[in-house]
């Protein structure tokens, strides 16, 4: 290199903080399409069956098409499996839909956001263009599809609280197409699905458990069936975790797991009380707290990084223990299911280290096959609600309203394909 010769430009440093428009390909997303549907739904993530009736596909055909502008909100009960079946869904219906997502994926190395970007995921960079973005795509018809709920809640019965971003894209659309005086209807699709295994999934679960037990140095349960080792562990969980976050001494023995539920209101309690006393008073909702906690903490974090490294722990315990809702799981038998989906949620939360679990985590495979049986409630006509006035917030809570109550008759209509695999649930109390 001859003096004063500047080295070659190595062009902008990645950031994986920084929003960027997706770039899709038609090709690459048409070819993935198929490819999910025969080779990673079924054998990837055991998904063995995909039921979805052509009234509710027509259904949202009639919302999801070129003369309409549509933003779908699908529950969100589990990690990485909802995804495929939104590529799934968009497959049939609009194959060159957008969606979003978490942008520590989208963003998670220069080639994988090239890879995501092309495959139209818009990334929820905090002050990003998404939502832009998301509007010129709604209005070309191609549709956009996002989890109302923001986060994967690991729980099939309940849709979370709901964040109003679908409202307020769909509301602007709206407002677009009337000064504009294009007659376009505008739809919010509630979209709900329930995941079931195929048969008994006890084999599994066991395996499960077994993993859980040995990370988190538990005592093993080998000796008992399902449901006895299911209770044991949660309780020999809850008096570890206590412990270790330095909370007051758990009254509760685990060979009596019927007392379960009131300890771990004792101890939520006390993770409560710890992060109030750092950063003010915590919000009942979860979705709300984490996210004013998360912000507290960061900036806790400049000034004291050991408190830091508690509080993150304390309230990833916080998230933990109230997904783990007596309302849903305090009763006299637990689904097969519902022991699942709380065991992935335990997993997820606390069993991290080591590239396999990195990669569990980030492709969580279900404990044994199962199906998928999708339902589309009654779109929600927004271009009707903004012609008579219908504030966000009934907007937001007609949505809420229409995603539940779907998921309670799916829940009803495969009640009695579960029920042969119910089991007796030792930390009910009676």
């Amino acid at each position: 290199m001859t003096s004063g010769t500047r080295p070659a430009s190595r062009g902008p440093r990645f950031d994986p903080h920084a929003y960027r428009d997706p770039v899709p390909s038609p090709r690459l997303i048409r070819l993935l399409g198929p490819l999910n549907q025969h080779v990673i739904l079924p054998h990837v993530l055991k998904l063995r069956g995909f039921e979805f009736p052509a009234t509710d596909l027509a259904r949202l055909r009639a919302a999801v098409n070129p003369n309409t502008v549509a933003f779908l909100g699908p529950n969100h009960p589990e990690f990485m499996t909802d995804w495929m079946l939104d590529k799934q869904i968009a497959h049939l219906v609009s194959p060159l839909m957008a969606h979003w997502a978490a942008y520590e994926i989208v963003n998670a190395s220069p080639l994988i956001q090239r890879f995501w970007l092309a495959n139209r995921l818009i990334a929820n960079v905090p002050g990003g263009g998404g939502k832009a973005y998301s509007q010129r795509t709604a209005l070309e018809g191609a549709g956009v599809l996002l989890h109302p709920e923001g986060t994967a809640t690991w729980q099939s019965e309940r849709v979370g609280s709901l964040r109003p971003g679908i409202i307020e894209m769909a509301l602007l659309a709206a407002r677009t197409l009337a000064d504009s005086h294009d007659r376009r209807p505008v739809f919010v699709v509630p979209v709900v699905w329930r995941l079931r295994f195929l048969g008994d999934a006890s084999h599994g679960l066991a395996r499960e458990m077994g993993l859980i037990e040995r990370d988190l140095a538990l005592p093993s349960g080998a000796r008992h069936d399902v449901p006895q080792r299911f209770a044991a562990l949660l309780g020999t969980l809850l008096v570890q975790r206590a412990e270790r976050l330095e909370l007051a001494t758990v009254d509760f023995d685990p060979a009596q797991p019927a007392g379960y539920f009131a300890a771990q209101a004792r101890v939520l309690e006390g993770v409560r009380a710890r992060l109030a006393k750092r950063h003010g008073a915590i919000d009942p909702d979860i979705a709300i707290a984490q996210h004013a906690l998360r912000r507290s903490i960061r900036t806790l974090a400049a000034s004291n990084a050991e408190g830091a490294r508690t509080d993150r722990a304390l309230l990833l315990e916080l998230q933990r223990l109230t997904r783990l809702d007596p309302r849903l799981y305090d009763v006299a038998e637990l689904t097969q299911e519902q022991m699942a989906e709380v065991l992935k949620a335990t997993r997820s939360a606390l069993v991290t280290r080591g590239w396999r679990n990195v990669l569990h985590n980030t492709v969580p495979v279900a404990v044994a096959p199962r199906v998928a049986h999708v339902r589309v409630p009654e779109p929600i006509a927004i271009h009707e609600a903004l012609a008579q006035g219908t504030p966000p917030e009934a907007l937001l809570g007609l949505l809420q309203a229409r995603l539940q109550t779907s998921v309670d008759a799916l829940g009803a209509e495969l009640a009695p394909r579960v029920a042969a695999f119910r089991r007796r649930n030792f930390l009910h109390a009676g």
